[in-house]
């Protein structure tokens, strides 16, 4: 893989922590940010592109990477190592694909962070489970009633549901809880998930306690980054559509969706209480149980919360335009 910084080329300690993380078949080239416009577009096809965010400001860091948005098989990342960005959430919805925040820069970068990012932007596969890993998930329909499981968690909501109330009235606000319930079943089941538990405000669902090619909370963030393309051409409203999430990781008693009634679980109650309680809208919320779901791509973007029932909460920046 090719990978370009756009920075001062005399940044040498920005360049090594970059230049670690490589694996053997990849390359790194610095250009200087005065070269971009003339250099860009010869550069920048097949390779992923960093922008080195100091000095520039977040306007300018837009405007670079909507002109790398334009070339083919190309993806862009902020390497941010001085904390200029006040709002990476944003860099997300303007088409990045990683940011790497001061705290890593001044650390070192791993070599499955830039695998993350490639696999993001669709530049690279996701990995295989190797030999070595886990046992892959049996399938919701091979476990036994009653059979204590590991899963993860995720509640799922239609977020300012008060606002949706008062913009399109409780009847079409009803339908749209049941289509939104309904959409979540074909999306989860894509990353190996169900849906669980149907609840007026929100859903409950399951996914395999180990990522196998797949990952829920990158699949809820490019929900969030959709939000707008998916409530106008899925449910046909015009008047803004955003979601909430949260996740978590532990145990259940398991039993077929439809046949809940009776399950006693603190790891099922947490859950609900942390999605129904706490957050609020356009935002992702992670147990520290949960924690290992993040994506390195976008573990700048979750930062410590008020700790809610005892456990730990990491919450995403911002998802709101």
């Amino acid at each position: 893989m090719r990978y370009l910084l756009y920075g001062d080329p005399d940044n040498h300690k920005l360049r090594a922590v970059l230049e670690k993380a490589l694996d053997k078949d990849s390359s790194l080239e610095v250009l200087p940010m005065a070269s971009f416009a003339r250099s860009y577009k010869k550069k920048a096809a097949g390779a992923f592109v960093w922008l080195d965010a100091t000095g520039l400001g977040e306007d300018r860091i837009l405007g670079l990477g909507a002109r790398l948005g334009e070339i083919a098989y190309c993806a862009w990342g902020v390497a941010d190592r001085g904390g200029e960005i006040g709002d990476p959430g944003a860099l997300f919805f303007s088409g990045a694909s990683d940011y790497l925040g001061p705290k890593v820069l001044k650390s070192a970068v791993a070599p499955e962070r830039l695998r993350s990012a490639l696999v993001f932007a669709g530049l690279a596969a996701p990995s295989k489970a190797s030999e070595g890993a886990p046992k892959a998930f049996p399938g919701w329909a091979s476990l036994a009633v009653d059979e204590d499981v590991r899963v993860r968690f995720c509640y799922a909501a239609l977020a300012g549901q008060k606002g949706l109330l008062e913009s399109i009235g409780e009847k079409r606000l009803n339908r749209l809880r049941e289509d939104f319930a309904s959409f979540l079943e074909p999306w989860s089941a894509e990353y190996g998930g169900i849906v669980w538990i149907r609840e007026t405000q929100g859903s409950l669902l399951l996914f395999p306690p180990e990522d196998q090619g797949t990952n829920p909370v990158l699949a809820a963030f490019r929900l969030l980054l959709d939000r707008a393309l998916v409530g106008y051409e899925v449910f046909h409203l015009e008047t803004p559509l955003a979601f909430h999430f949260a996740f978590h990781s532990g145990t259940t008693m398991w039993r077929p969706p439809g046949s809940t009634g009776t399950v006693v679980s603190d790891d099922v109650n947490f859950i609900f209480h942390l999605g129904m309680k706490t957050g609020s809208e356009g935002t992702i919320l992670v147990s520290q149980e949960g924690a290992a779901s993040i994506p390195p791509s976008l573990a700048d973007l979750f930062v410590p919360q008020a700790s809610f029932e005892g456990h730990r909460i990491l919450g995403s920046r911002r998802f709101l335009d």
